[in-house]
């Protein structure tokens, strides 16, 4: 039986006697198809049923003589759409409930175009989906079904406004975007080449050169509405656009082509064609942008995959291929899947694939929809962590006040909890985050760690070799205020364990020690931040003007006098020099509005802190007994544990289990401000331990 039943609507329905007598027994390797026979007008004058005939082919007696659909179970815009399932075909002559979305793509594709293939695949009907041992077995020939096919037809829902402004759009940008690429290639074009350097969005000059038409924000809002359709976020169909080259790609009689679409997307929203001005839509940008990189980086992958990490090279043909299983599978959890068990078993194409590649026979979950959710992610962590010999999954566990299942070990990332992966924000990610390696004296010797897993215990314990580097004495929130960040230099030694002034070990520890460009930060980086101090001051001492808050001026000045006093620095103003500053500031509020706005638009130190550190799935600041500063997870409590363990690339934070035992549970990665670079290593005294994680 299936536990997770409820959520596929075409469970119950297949499993009808009406329905049970058409889903014969399908030879090995074979699968169902589709062949259109025509219409049927049913007792509803209003309904048009399309009529179907079930044929089974072997997969590889059939290559390229059909079409596969590629769409979405659920209403193609709507998140919480509940299917009425009210839809229908005949299919070898019965009645065949099916959705909304399914019966519109069936709709245009054989009644409303010219597209009607004589055979067409299709999930939801071809696999019997009640069956639980022929999904399995179906499960692992789609690789087979979307390379064969002569071509995948893309349904992304009925046409609407967005979609036709997304297309004009589209059709008339994507052109001048390319002939502006080349140009900057050819070293031709009079703007430089890189992130933020052309401005599509209302830069009239770049208009009137390309013979553009200036869109409106409406239309542009269109645009990343149409980009934001979740069949783009669906982990299926990365298989599905990734084994066969050939898409046509509908939303209702418009056409597009992923080419151009991945084109555009690459230009305006990743590397941000799109101006200072074009706000508002940051978040969904930056998902767009994520959904078409991963693509990009998977196809490349399908037939080369190479990590640049120095352990990469370092590893045997079977460390590659899990290494890789592991990337695939943290990278695409942002992605969508009904089916929470999918996020493994959607990843089978591309393990064995690349597995053909390397001559390695995997161990890898064979699709099995008898398991519960946790169970198939559980059984996939042990197996990465035991093949790569690697504790980076350990950076993507969900903080403590995020986790929904405390069955789970508290070392396993919760792959199964949508978006829960994703929304770790990992130090591992961040620009310059791969350069990390607190855990070896070298980035190009990585060291590799030594884990045991107790796979037999009720408590599924992760055993490693670690040392306890310092414990937790206070913790600061962002959330907290500016004020209270600042102040933190006030509780460190004046000169840090590596020699760096407070006020240096603070503005470095906040983007953990990097930029985008470089790790470590180069010096001149300062200057970012006081510029990032300067407004947020300002914006702070308005703010309690306006609410005629002494109490709040009166701090500013303390904290100013302080740190003036007792640990200077270049990068924080002084009492008089802020004191000028906001009397400037009364004096002409327009200027204001405007030095405020350049403060924030040219503030790279503020990108760089956001939104890794924000809000309760970020990080937390922590000063340690010894003095160390860092970054932990948001529930990071005085007390907890600094941990290196054997061969990790950052820290871990520990708590330790209130039940009288030595075991610990894993709060999540931690940054330590002049150790992320082995200098632990070097320690006197310096000795592993056995540490275990429940």
């Amino acid at each position: 039986m299936d536990p997770l039943a409820s959520i596929n609507p075409y469970v119950s329905l297949k499993g009808s006697p009406q329905l049970r007598e058409i889903y014969q027994k399908l030879p090995a390797n074979s699968t169902r198809f589709l062949r259109y026979k025509g219409v049927q007008q049913s007792s509803d004058p209003s309904e048009r049923l399309l009529i179907f005939e079930f044929e089974t082919h072997a997969i590889s007696n059939i290559k390229s003589q059909y079409s596969a659909l590629s769409y979405t179970w659920g209403h193609p815009v709507l998140e919480n759409f509940k299917d009425d399932m009210s839809h229908a075909v005949i299919c070898s002559g019965k009645r065949m409930p099916i959705g909304l979305n399914l019966g519109e793509a069936l709709q245009h594709i054989y009644i409303e175009s010219d597209i009607s293939p004589p055979l067409l695949w299709v999930d939801a009907v071809c696999i019997n989906q009640s069956d639980l041992a022929e999904r399995a077995q179906q499960v692992s020939l789609m690789t087979s079904v979307y390379s064969n096919t002569s071509n995948v037809v893309v349904w992304l829902g009925k046409d609407d406004k967005d979609a036709h402004e997304a297309h004009a759009l589209l059709s008339e940008y994507t052109p001048a975007l390319k002939e502006i690429a080349s140009e900057m290639l050819l070293g031709n074009s009079d703007v430089g080449f890189g992130p933020g350097m052309v401005n599509i969005y209302d830069d009239a000059k770049l208009h009137e050169k390309y013979h553009l038409t200036q869109k409106t924000m409406d239309s542009w809002a269109a645009l990343v509405r149409f980009l934001s359709r979740r069949w783009f976020g669906r982990i299926w169909i990365v298989q599905e656009m990734v084994f066969n080259r050939s898409h046509l790609i509908c939303c209702g009689p418009l056409r597009f082509s992923w080419a151009d679409l991945d084109s555009f997307v690459s230009l305006v929203f990743g590397a941000q064609w799109h101006g200072l001005n074009f706000r508002g839509f940051e978040k969904e940008t930056s998902k767009i942008a994520r959904v078409f990189t991963f693509h990009r980086e998977i196809r490349i992958s399908a037939s080369d995959y190479a990590n640049d990490n120095p352990r990469f090279s370092l590893l045997s043909p079977e460390g590659k291929l899990y290494d890789f299983a592991q990337n695939y599978l943290l990278s695409s959890a942002f992605l969508e899947a009904t089916d929470p068990r999918d996020r493994v078993f959607a990843l089978s194409a591309f393990v064995n694939a690349y597995a053909g590649k390397l001559n390695v026979k995997p161990v890898w979950l064979r699709a099995d929809y008898t398991l519960q959710a946790a169970e198939v992610v559980l059984r996939t962590a042990q197996v990465l962590l035991w093949k790569t010999r690697s504790l980076d999954m350990l950076s993507y566990v969900p903080d403590l006040s995020y986790r929904t299942q405390s069955d789970l070990p508290s070392w396993m990332p919760h792959f199964h909890v949508p978006g829960a992966v994703a929304s770790v924000e990992s130090l591992l990610d961040m620009h310059q985050g791969q350069k990390y390696h607190a855990g070896s004296l070298s980035s190009s010797v990585p060291t590799f760690s030594d884990v045991y897993l107790h796979m037999d215990s009720p408590g599924q314990e992760l055993e490693s070799q670690g040392y306890l580097l310092d414990t937790v004495e206070d913790v600061v929130h962002f959330e907290s205020g500016l004020l209270s960040t600042l102040e933190i230099c006030l509780t460190l030694p004046p000169n840090y364990t590596n020699g760096q002034p407070p006020v240096e070990v603070l503005w470095r520890t906040l983007i953990a020690g990097r930029t985008d460009l470089a790790f470590p930060a180069p010096a001149d980086t300062a200057d970012d931040f006081a510029k990032f101090v300067k407004a947020g001051l300002i914006g702070i001492a308005l703010e309690a003007l306006g609410a005629t808050n002494r109490e709040t001026l009166t701090r500013i000045l303390v904290v100013l006098n302080e740190i003036e006093t007792r640990c200077p620095h270049p990068s924080m103003p002084t009492v008089n020099e802020f004191n000028d500053t906001l009397g400037a500031v009364l004096g002409d509020l327009d200027g204001t509005i405007r030095m405020l706005t350049a403060l924030h638009a040219n503030s790279t130190y503020r990108t760089m802190i956001s939104p890794t550190h924000w809000g309760q799935k970020g990080k937390a600041v922590f000063r340690s007994r010894k003095g160390l500063l860092g970054l932990s997870p948001h529930s990071t409590q005085i007390g907890d544990e600094v941990w290196l363990l054997k061969g990790a690339n950052v820290f871990h934070i520990l708590r330790k289990v209130d039940d009288g035992s030595t075991e610990t549970i894993l709060l999540g990665e931690g940054y330590v401000h002049g150790f992320m670079e082995g200098e632990a290593l070097r320690l006197d005294g310096m000795g592993y331990s056995p540490v275990v994680i429940r």
